[in-house]
């Protein structure tokens, strides 16, 4: 809770614990306050922001951030951490710091619900994914109002969940405007703090970040990371956070979680798969090969129990990237077909995944079927999508690699 690729499980996917935080607020007139609500939402700091120490007996982090004043930290039994970095404007940046990985949108949507108790929330949209200290920090603005009637006052919350599986983490800031001042700061608060904890999370070999976008309006992310196995072969975990923006009654928080081994020759060995939409889990299922090379399937989809047995071989994302890299991208053959297990399009059958060139568009451009799903895809040297395109109705959802981090 990264390849430089874009999973099988994303393409279907896109085709088919906080502490109590300070109550937000509408901001108090000020001197010189803009007179319009443009003005007021084109408002940002003038000056740039020192840098400030950050450190605190029993605090799991240390650095440095961006501040006006001194920034205070409070501990929190739960084990989560308080940050409020004073910044020059009428409210503070607030971030809580989590003891454990977090799923962005289940985040996101606890945050917003406890710094929104007593405003009725008007709607919710994602604004941008940025990929900071190698891991997903999605941002978003929550529009609200307080008071009814003709003495209603209308406000703006901003928010950066950083998915960072090593110092997960949530600001936000509920002022008008300060837009991108809010983005330096929380890159600065990203990039500036390191955890001090003395157990740290197992560093993956490979890792990569993704961005989803649909006219050019980010609206989710993708997370992956390759370790090795003790068994042997390779651990893929990919996380996803997807945002459908709109008033409360519409919006939706989509988060999966998939994890997959698979052995040295890239053939599976067990996988699952979780989503979760808003607070509703909606998937939870496993695949595991048996002794007999058969595959046992059990769990629940869309609340019904799923049990199946699959016979056959089954690839792993990294085997289906090294057969492309050994075959396709080599000028072997026409065609590349293989069996994976893709919950979202079927927990209880093998899919099947044909990939190939896409002519007169470069030499690693390709067309991935997916079922009766045909995906544009852009393949790196080592085998995996780097881009990929999907109609989707009136619209084309782009996936594509925002950064990356050692070698597959």
């Amino acid at each position: 809770m990264p390849l430089p690729r874009l999973t099988v499980l994303s393409a279907c996917l896109l085709s088919g614990c906080v502490a109590t935080a300070p109550a937000p607020r509408t901001a108090p007139a000020a001197k010189n306050e803009p007179s319009t609500l443009r003005e007021v939402l084109a408002r940002e700091l003038t000056e740039p922001l020192p840098r400030k120490p950050v450190e605190a007996e029993g605090v799991l982090f240390r650095g440095t951030v961006l501040a006006a004043g001194t920034p205070e930290v409070v501990k929190h039994p739960n084990g989560s951490t308080l940050l409020t970095l004073p910044i020059g404007t009428s409210v503070p940046v607030t971030c809580l710091f989590y003891p454990q990985p977090i799923d962005a949108g289940a985040a996101a949507r606890s945050l917003l619900e406890s710094i929104l108790d007593e405003f009725t929330l008007q709607q919710v949209r994602a604004t941008e994914v940025k990929s900071l200290a190698g891991s997903p920090a999605l941002y978003l603005e929550g529009d609200f109002t307080r008071g009814t009637g003709s003495t209603a006052q209308a406000g703006r919350v901003k928010m950066m969940v950083h998915a960072d599986p090593v110092l997960p983490k949530a600001c936000f800031h509920d002022e008008l405007g300060y837009a991108r001042s809010f983005l330096d700061v929380t890159e600065a608060i990203a990039t500036g703090l390191t955890s001090t904890a003395p157990e740290q999370p197992v560093a993956p070999y490979y890792s990569d970040v993704q961005v989803m976008r649909v006219g050019g309006v980010a609206f989710g992310f993708q997370y992956t990371a390759l370790f090795g196995s003790k068994m042997g072969g390779s651990i893929l975990e990919v996380s996803t956070t997807m945002v459908r923006p709109g008033t409360p009654a519409q919006f939706q928080f989509l988060d999966t979680n998939t994890t997959e081994h698979a052995d040295t020759e890239g053939v599976l060995v067990s996988k699952s798969y979780t989503k979760r939409v808003n607070d509703t889990v909606a998937a939870n299922v496993r695949l595991r090969r048996e002794q007999d090379e058969s595959y046992n399937v059990e769990g629940q989809m869309a609340g019904k129990d799923v049990q199946a047995r699959l016979g056959g071989e089954l690839i792993g994302e990294v085997g289906l990237a090294a057969r492309l890299r050994e075959g396709l991208l080599k000028g072997q053959g026409n065609a590349l077909e293989a069996m994976l297990w893709v919950p979202p399009a079927d927990a209880s059958a093998p899919t099947r995944v044909v990939v190939r060139p896409r002519a007169g568009a470069g030499t690693r451009a390709a067309t991935m079927e997916l079922g009766a799903v045909s995906v544009s895809v852009e393949l790196d040297a080592h085998g995996f999508p780097q881009r990929m395109e999907l109609p989707a109705g009136s619209a084309t959802v782009v996936q594509e690699r925002l950064s990356q981090a050692g070698e597959p």
